[in-house]
């Protein structure tokens, strides 16, 4: 995307930059007025109790009196030092990051508290600030506010501003701030994206926008949020469509040096995302003897997950023992939902949005694509045999596109059963095995499961066990009840969840298949051997998910290895290390 080296875009310079003494505060308040705008100033705060009372009042508060600003919200990331309390004190409305699009997960970083904020927040204008500014202004504010207000042609405005090195003993040395801008950023759009270098600080924190570009913009979550919002508005209105103001001169912490590296990764990653390339989402930090993790992921446009993923996953935010929703049709996602939010024996509980569980995803939609990618599933560990995938894949299915795609989750193919497990003797055996009055005939087919589970089990315990954030995975079969289900059992257990609740939460899959599926199923069952002539009664037992039967399974692990633990360590072999990390990452 590079431009031939002697281009100046002089004409964009001289109309589309601004210096923030351009713009009066009773010039920008009678527009407002007079086009009914709705202006929201939001500002990220993470332990900054010390400067964010300046920010509301010196530089907000003018704003607010003069009727530009219909509010401020802080966006506070559970703070410790009293930054929220401080904020609300001073006339902000203060959310908790935690507390925004909870079926995402906590929140990774500045790009995801900026999304979240977003879509807590109305208003035709969003003017994002710093909270850690030592020199608040107005004139900042009114700066980056000023070109949308005066002019419909611009839709994103991006503050700049002289940032001097202070040193320990209070000297100010000019130039010397923005070491990541200068050694990483501006190169990198030098010769990528070349019209942007025109932009004196890319990664300047503080910019404002019209709502209807920013829901049109996907979000990292982390430190790489402002070069990937400038290429991607970019993109989307062009050069003449951004603008950028001279806000003067600012003093924002300096970071340590070796906090770069991280930072500088975050950057290059996602540059390189946005010309098709990848980059490891970690980086080696000798001084430490360790990887680092760089979040890599992107939340996606806003208005896209706000029309199509109302109700993801209902199960992350309500209590574990509430039933989940029945299968989304619009999603084409059948059986899903987080295993997470059961109480643990250690006195926490399973962690949410870790381990999701489904049926096959044969019938994804693209509203069911944009749910999984918003929850940042990573991996899938299919448990089905290669030939049930083939005989059920739709090679142009949005599912097979997604999973072949660059972006897609990778697809772990860990089958359970065998081949000779279809013969159709032993697929007879098994099914009626399910259909018995009693739990004895399921609880012998699950212990034959579980005792074919071992390399789904290890792959799926070695996943838990990486370095670094682990990361969300899903686990599914073709209904996502029987291989799934002894699956999650395990992981369960491990975690220390009780009996009770294992079985409660395999007891989900009645309502997570559906009347439909449950139906077209006995249907097909009722006249297929050995089902003929059997009562409806017998057929519809071998489709359920009875509490009964998961308790008994338990019950059986205890009886013949004293436990999941000792089920792993005997029959699997699995080292003590994994078992003791799988547990520590399953719990919160």
């Amino acid at each position: 995307m590079g431009l031939p080296v002697d281009f100046v875009p002089r004409q964009w310079i001289g109309t589309n930059c601004f210096r923030h003494t351009d713009f009066s505060l009773s010039h920008l308040a009678s527009t407002v007025k007079a086009n009914n705008l709705k202006i929201i100033v939001i500002i990220p705060a993470k332990e900054v109790a010390s400067t964010i009372a300046g920010v509301i009042q010196e530089t907000v508060r003018p704003l607010v009196v003069a009727g530009i600003i219909s509010s401020t919200v802080v966006i506070d990331a559970n703070s410790k030092d009293r930054t929220g309390e401080i904020a609300a004190r001073y006339g902000a409305t203060v959310i908790q990051r935690k507390d925004i699009a909870p079926e995402l997960g906590p929140s990774q970083g500045k790009g995801d508290a900026l999304w979240r904020a977003l879509k807590a927040t109305d208003g035709d204008i969003i003017a994002f600030l710093d909270g850690d500014t030592g020199d608040p202004n107005p004139a900042h504010l009114l700066g980056i506010l000023g070109p949308l207000l005066l002019d419909d042609r611009i839709h994103m405005v991006r503050g700049c501003f002289e940032r001097p090195f202070k040193t320990p003993n209070g000297d100010l040395h000019a130039n010397e701030g923005g070491r990541v801008t200068e050694l990483t950023a501006r190169p990198l759009l030098n010769l990528h994206f070349a019209e942007l270098a025109v932009f004196s600080q890319p990664l300047a924190g503080e910019f404002a926008a019209r709502r209807s570009l920013l829901e049109s913009l996907q979000f990292p979550v982390g430190y790489g949020i402002e070069i990937a919002t400038l290429i991607d508005a970019w993109k989307l209105v062009g050069l003449d469509g951004l603008a950028e103001v001279d806000l003067g001169t600012r003093q924002n912490a300096h970071k340590p040096l070796r906090d770069l590296a991280p930072m500088s990764l975050a950057i290059m990653s996602v540059v390189e995302k946005r010309r098709g390339n990848e980059l490891p989402g970690r980086i080696w930090l000798p001084w430490k003897g360790q990887y680092h993790d760089v979040a890599d992921i992107e939340r996606p446009p806003l208005k896209f997950y706000n029309s199509h993923t109302i109700g993801i996953n209902e199960g992350t935010k309500l209590a574990a023992s509430k039933v989940r929703r029945p299968p989304d049709e619009m999603s084409g996602m059948c059986n899903f939902r987080d295993i997470g939010g059961y109480p643990v024996s250690s006195g926490s509980h399973l962690r949410r949005h870790l381990v999701f569980r489904s049926a096959d995803l044969n019938g994804l939609t693209l509203v069911g694509k944009v749910k999984l990618q918003a929850l940042s599933i990573s991996m899938i560990f299919d448990l089905r045999r290669p030939e049930e995938i083939k005989d059920h894949m739709n090679k142009g299915s949005v599912y097979e596109s997604w999973i072949s795609s660059r972006d897609g989750p990778k697809r772990f193919i860990t089958p359970v059963f065998r081949d000779d497990d279809f013969a159709p003797e032993a697929l007879a055996q098994r099914l009626m095995g399910y259909s018995g009055e009693s739990t004895e005939g399921t609880v012998k087919v699950y212990r034959s499961i579980l005792l074919k589970s071992g390399a789904a089990l290890k792959a799926i315990l070695s996943c838990l066990c990486r370095v670094g954030r682990p990361s969300p995975i899903l686990i599914n079969c073709t209904a996502g009840k029987d291989r799934t289900g002894i699956i999650i059992m395990v992981l369960m257990l491990l975690a220390g969840c009780s009996a009770k609740d294992v079985a409660r939460e395999y007891h989900l899959s009645e309502e997570g298949l559906g009347t439909q599926w449950k139906a077209e199923v006995i249907e097909r069952l009722t006249n297929t051997p050995p089902f003929i002539g059997k009562d409806a009664l017998t057929v519809q037992r071998a489709v359920g998910a009875r509490v009964d039967v998961m308790k008994d399974v338990v019950t059986m692990v205890k009886r013949d290895w004293g436990g999941i633990e000792g089920f792993l360590r005997q029959e699997l072999h699995i080292p003590e290390e994994v078992i003791r990390k799988s547990k520590q990452t399953l719990r919160a």
